[in-house]
């Protein structure tokens, strides 16, 4: 179904970012590791150019460039999230 893979890979960044929020995990996570998961994102043929998921997604990955607490980005990392669950429902 399209948008699947779209949703799995946020969600996996999002559980990324998460980790760092929370503190919890045995090896530090790092922005680069983050921003590459929300490049991964971006890679996917199935996210329309000009789309809000694709702004989110980019906000995400200057927010993590720019050194934004891990709240932050997961929180524009969720409306990405909501945005292709819009997209995908014909709203």
């Amino acid at each position: 179904m399209a948008g699947r893979a779209a949703a799995e890979r946020i969600r996996k960044a999002i559980a990324l970012v998460n980790e760092v929020a929370d503190g919890a995990g045995d090896e530090e996570i790092t922005p680069t590791e983050i921003a590459e998961a929300i490049r991964d994102c971006l890679e996917l043929t199935e996210i329309e150019q000009g789309s809000n998921v694709r702004k989110y997604l980019g906000e995400a990955l200057d927010a993590t460039s720019d050194g934004m607490p891990a709240d932050f980005v997961a929180m524009t990392l969720y409306a990405a999230l909501g945005a292709l669950g819009e997209s995908r429902s014909g709203a």
